[in-house]
């Protein structure tokens, strides 16, 4: 059974051919810090000279490439790698350099060097450190392990999933010599040892395997949505290399198979892929063979603590049918048989590990014995499988329903981390070995446990939706299972839904509607209907009866604010805002159920505040409340604008025992609050149907009196399943309108003046008259670029590097205005901390930089790399890092450390160290450790470890010290994505908005990013204003595109999943009329033109040679001839018919207006009429 290895390489844009990049420039993913060796890399890496010599190969170079650990992965020629002694040796220790032969990579088993197996005396000792590092590469049979070559995140398809890809895989052909410096000083030898961190794997790459050629289709996103490999199990594909089994190989290789199987289809000429399919097919059979039938008997012996049996297998398994060893090896434990001799182990320990074998009950053993064996799982995995806790793993499965159908391993099995998964690969080749092994499949590869164990692996996949269409996941797991080999093969049907339904509702909900079948999973749809359960029971009640009145009058006071710049400017402005506000008040005062609803500016927290206070007055000081929120941030927040407790509501689940160590959620058995009479939760938008539904299984509604979201639905939609809140808002604006709070007068705009608020309302859901007035107004000056108003700036950019110039040039431009005088080239760290000040004191809140992608130049990794360089790079430079972090840098907690893994930290107020809970997206600035306090001036001092003030715990301070615990928990932060920004705010931001990239973009994550800003946004865009205007289109809606069901069941169009085969741009498809077209009037236009064949574009900008525009309605090719349609749905509103009146001169003024039609609402909906206008116009 040989052991195969992963190997990370850095990113590289011509196959790993051993040349330089065609186009270096573009590669920001290999001197990302997830690269191999991305430090390196970054430091090294000549730009200048690297586009000179783009495709150049590195053997014709004279220097030696700083990737030269692996772009000769699949290299035919021999290059020169190198490696500079760490400057910590402090010597005259020299450069190594070494060739690289033919199909070579450069690796180094990191995890082993940092194990506690490789310290002595509590620090990590050379010598044991180099046993570690011989055992790996010792487990690697030359000629028979396979090497699988891996990006990690910094990749261009993954990396903003922070998700490995894989790149190919070969046969292990030679593991080179370890090496070491050369004039290393004798000190320097005895502390660290002398290897060089790296040693040479060559492949047999030509013969045996098989690259994805990625570099051929990266300007076609189609073809690399089926090429690229993202693991399931990541847990193989961490620290520079991993090694594992035969079975995960096995589902690799599968894997790699169905990827050339594409290839062959698609024509790709970069291999002969006919042979290479016929290797990864023999490849299969070989590691079947390897694997055996019963991979997962050693793990299942050291469980029954029988470890010495493992030794027994090892040996006996070449020369004895492995279900003979078994035969034996539990005949054993039952004392039916004798121990052979070959099994060293005493009468005393056997008898003791006989006893515990009895003890187990029937299902155990039989679970053990005959089921467990057949799968490659960890002794880990195992235990948390048979422990009567196994729901804490969330299996809720009995053992005997396990033994009837192992799927429901893959199915529910949650491990510790991410990294821990039972994949349905890994169960599949329990249940199906190869006929090859002569032993029988566990049941027919149509069977329905099979079919429901696929339906959900798909359903996971697309875990942002409660269901799917079942022709959809059919579809989908159809095309797996056509590339499976001949004897797993199948193809499932609607009619294997509806005749195997009992089977399948074991597990999935099947909904039915006269078009179509629909697939939930079953606990997904059983949240939903608690979170509609409790809806509806809070609404079904009675106004709340008050125990001493509060009128309006008491709303006045409490919502009145006597510094108001709009009572100062706008008094009569203000007095109608405070009659809004008022009104909102009284309206949902007393309802049960209510939300607070408006968009960033309008005031949520004023009447949020006021809503408290009213509560306490109308039932005394002794009302209870709980305060939550989704992140550690947005609780507080709360509290801080409130001046009430706050937590996160996983912190209140997991006090009551409703959340698990691995943060998943209990269905069952945590306690339930009795003694809270009023829950506000507060950004409602960003939680997803899991969380709301433990959290209200979590409360007694007996004792609930109110029941208050807050919210704003036009942000991003919750990282998880569903969107509840915008399902409990539309539903309650039909049913129980009084039950909502619409805050639509923006308050802060208001106050402070300015323009972004208004671009933010553009891309908001709905159509009003402000908005649509608006819409052209607002664009037409961010088009102008520059300073727009006293709150927003545009900058445009062209390419990665223009933006990198401007955001440097802006941050200076912002840092001399806010100082009055030039900034110092020789201090620009100084002068860069004035941007993170607020209220005169360091804060992390002050000032941020935000991009929807982690890749590409315009990304968060590279924007991050460029501000460190440029004004923290001395302290880089003159005093290290720990995984790309150095002193002062501004850093992001990616991780969260719930009460399960805390960090110890020391609390300077108590003195003490102490544990501290930090979660994901929490802020924080780098310090000197006290340690260091004294000597981190000196000259050769290079940083070992640091501490982390996070904000808003500055009284803590987190302690780091290695590279690793860096790498596992930070990033810096200069720049972050906007979904991490999501529940903060900053007193300045730069928001970077890519054209040339669209995935993920939508109008509810530009509207969350460009929200963020409380003082100003300096909008970096790529080009022009086109992706502001897609941006603002009502397919642009992520939200939309969610099926969700809280309350009712409204199907999104299939059409929606394939976009990328149909979309353009304007154009409307048929069917999506009434999901892409603002009105309802607009949609009857639309359907004219479909029904009379007149192709058409809706909301396109019409360009002047001016270079000003507009968006008529409706763009209509004619006869040759451009025209165009503007419907008029509210002359009656003045402040429309001005707008109307000023488009129209422009239309005349640019000699337009001959081919323009107009149709209006006067007489309300006239579709004749229109149809009528539209073709007299056109003389058809």
């Amino acid at each position: 059974m040989p052991n195969h290895l992963s190997v990370r390489i850095a990113w590289h844009d011509n196959g790993w051919n051993g040349r330089v990049c065609n186009n270096p420039k573009e590669n920001v993913y290999c001197v990302g810090r997830y690269s191999f060796p991305g430090d390196v890399i970054a430091s090294k890496r000549n730009l200048e000279w690297e586009e000179e010599n783009s495709g150049v190969h590195a053997s014709e170079l004279p220097r030696v490439l700083p990737c030269s650990y692996s772009i000769n992965a699949f290299g035919d020629s021999e290059i020169t790698a190198e490696n500079e002694p760490p400057v910590f040796f402090n010597d005259n220790t020299k450069t190594k350099k070494w060739n690289m032969p033919p199909y070579s990579i450069n690796t180094w088993p990191y995890e082993a060097m940092y194990d506690e197996s490789a310290k002595r005396n509590g620090r990590f000792d050379p010598e044991l450190r180099a046993k570690n590092m011989r055992e790996y590469f010792a487990d690697l049979e030359q000629g028979t392990s396979l090497i699988f070559y891996y990006a990690n995140y910094d990749n261009p398809f993954s990396g903003e999933d922070k998700k490995y890809v894989l790149v190919g895989v070969a046969r292990l052909k030679e593991i080179g010599d370890e090496m070491t410096y050369e004039n290393q000083s004798e000190e320097s030898l005895n502390r660290f040892g002398g290897f060089v961190w790296g040693r040479v794997i060559q492949s047999n790459y030509a013969e045996e395997g098989m690259r994805i050629p990625y570099h051929r289709y990266m300007d076609n996103e189609e073809i690399l949505s089926k090429l690229a490999f993202i693991p399931e199990n990541q847990r193989n594909f961490k620290y520079g290399t991993r090694k594992f089994s035969d079975d995960e190989a096995l589902g690799l290789i599968e894997r790699f198979l169905d990827i050339a199987h594409t290839l062959k289809e698609l024509g790709d000429t970069t291999e002969d892929w006919n042979q290479r399919i016929n290797w990864l097919s023999s490849l299969i059979n070989e590691l079947w063979e390897h694997r055996g039938l019963l991979p997962g008997l050693p793990a299942v012996m050291n469980y029954v603590n029988f470890s010495k049996a493992i030794p027994y297998v090892k040996t006996q398994i070449a020369k004895t049918d492995i279900r003979e060893i078994k035969e034996t090896l539990f005949g054993l434990l039952e004392g039916k048989v004798e121990a052979p001799p070959s099994l060293n182990i005493d009468k005393t320990e056997l008898k003791k590990i006989q006893r515990h074998w009895k003890i187990k009950d029937d299902e155990e053993r039989t679970i053990l014995k005959d089921v467990l064996p057949r799968f490659d799982l960890s002794k880990e995995q195992i235990e948390r499988i048979v422990s009567e806790n196994r729901d804490e793993s969330g299996v809720y499965s009995s053992l005997s329903e396990i033994i009837e159908n192992p799927y429901l391993l893959n199915e529910e099995y949650i491990g510790d981390d991410s990294d821990d998964r039972i994949t349905f690969y890994k169960i599949d080749h329990g249940v199906f070995p190869s006929p090859d092994l002569g032993e029988e499949s566990m049941m027919d590869t149509d069977d329905p446990r099979r079919l429901k164990a696929l339906c959900c692996e798909v359903l996971k996949q697309f875990n942002q939706h409660a269901f799917l269409d079942a022709k959809q996941i059919l579809n989908k797991l159809n095309k797996s299972l056509s590339h499976m080999p001949e004897y797993k093969k199948d193809s499932f049907t609607l009619r294997h839904i509806e005749v195997d339904e009992d089977e399948l509702a074991k597990s999935l909900y099947i909904r039915k509607t006269d078009q179509s079948i629909y697939l939930y999973r079953k606990h997904v749809y059983e949240l939903e209907r608690q979170i509609e359960k409790v809806i509806r029971t809070l609404l079904s009640r009675s106004k709340i009866k008050l125990k001493y009145p509060v009128t309006d009058n008491d709303w006045e006071n409490m919502l009145y604010s006597p510094k108001s710049p709009i009572l100062e400017k706008a008094p009569e402005q203000y007095k109608n805002i405070l009659n809004e506000q008022v009104e909102i008040c009284r309206q949902i005062f007393r309802q049960p159920i209510s939300i607070i609803h408006g968009e960033a500016g309008t005031g949520k927290t004023t009447i949020l505040k006021s809503i408290i206070n009213g509560i306490m007055k109308a039932h005394g000081e002794g009302t209870t409340f709980q305060l939550l929120a989704p992140t550690g941030k947005a609780a507080d927040r709360l509290r801080e604008r409130t001046g009430k407790a706050a937590e996160t509501i996983h912190s209140f689940l997991a006090k009551r025992g409703w959340l698990n160590n691995n943060m998943t959620f209990k269905r069952s058995g945590g306690t339930v609050e009795t003694n809270v009479t009023t829950y506000i939760i507060d950004e409602a938008s960003m939680i997803d149907v899991n969380l709301l539904a433990t959290l209200f299984k979590a409360i007694n509604l007996n004792t609930v009196q109110r029941l208050i979201f807050v919210g704003d639905v036009n942000q991003l939609p919750p990282i998880g399943v569903g969107k509840p809140f915008s399902d409990i808002l539309h539903w309650l604006k039909s049913k129980f309108p009084e039950s909502i709070g619409m805050l639509k007068t923006n308050c802060r705009q208001l106050e402070s003046g300015g323009i972004s608020l208004k671009l933010a309302s553009l891309y908001t859901e709905g159509s009003n008259v402000e908005k649509e007035i608006n819409s052209e107004d607002v664009l037409q000056k961010v088009q102008k670029g520059g300073k727009i108003d006293k709150d927003l700036s545009v900058v445009y950019w062209n390419d990665g590097e223009e933006l990198k110039r401007k955001i440097y040039q802006t941050i200076i431009s912002d840092i001399e205005e806010m100082r009055g005088e030039k900034v110092d080239p020789e201090r620009l760290w100084e002068d860069f901390k004035i941007l993170n000040q607020e209220d005169g004191n360091h804060s992390a809140e002050a000032f941020q930089i935000i991009s929807p992608y982690r890749g590409e130049a315009f990304g968060t990794e590279s924007i991050n790399q460029l501000i460190q360089d440029v004004f923290n790079g001395s302290n880089k430079t003159n005093k290290g890092n720990l995984g790309g972090v150095s002193y002062f840098d501004k850093v992001i907690q990616y991780k969260n450390r719930p009460k399960s893994n805390p960090y110890w930290a020391y609390n300077m107020q108590t003195r003490s160290n102490e544990k501290v809970q930090i979660f994901n997206g929490e802020l924080g600035f780098v310090h000197v450790h006290p340690f260091d306090k004294k000597k981190w001036y000196w000259n050769n001092f290079r940083l070992q470890q640091f501490q982390v003030l996070f904000n808003r715990k500055e009284h803590y301070r987190v302690n780091f010290n290695s590279k690793s615990a860096v790498e596992e928990n930070l990033e810096l932060a200069y720049a972050i994505s906007v979904h991490k920004s999501q529940g903060s705010e900053f007193k300045r931001v730069y928001f970077v908005l890519p054209k040339s990239k669209k995935r993920l973009l939508s109008k509810e994550l530009f509207y969350t990013g460009i929200t963020r800003a409380q003082v100003h946004t300096t909008l970096f865009v790529e080009e022009d204003i086109s992706p502001l205007l897609s941006l603002s289109r009502k397919e642009a809606s992520e939200l939309i595109k969610i099926n969700s069901s809280t309350f009712e069941f409204e199907p999104i169009p299939l059409e929606f999943f394939d976009m990328d085969e149909w979309y353009e741009e304007g154009k409307i498809h048929r069917t999506l009329s009434d999901h892409m077209v603002q009105s309802k009037n607009e949609v009857i236009i639309a359907n004219i033109l479909f029904e009379e064949g007149i192709p058409f574009q809706y909301d396109v900008p019409l360009y002047a040679d001016d270079g000003t525009f507009y968006r008529p309605d409706f763009t209509l090719q004619y006869r040759g001839d451009e025209w165009y349609i503007e419907h008029l749905g509210m002359l009656n509103v003045p402040s429309y018919r001005e707008h109307w009146e000023k488009k129209k001169k422009w239309y005349d003024k640019h000699g337009f207006s001959q081919r323009l039609i107009v149709t209006a609402d006067l007489n309300g909906v006239d579709a004749k009429a229109w149809r009528n206008v539209i073709l007299d116009s056109l003389n058809k």
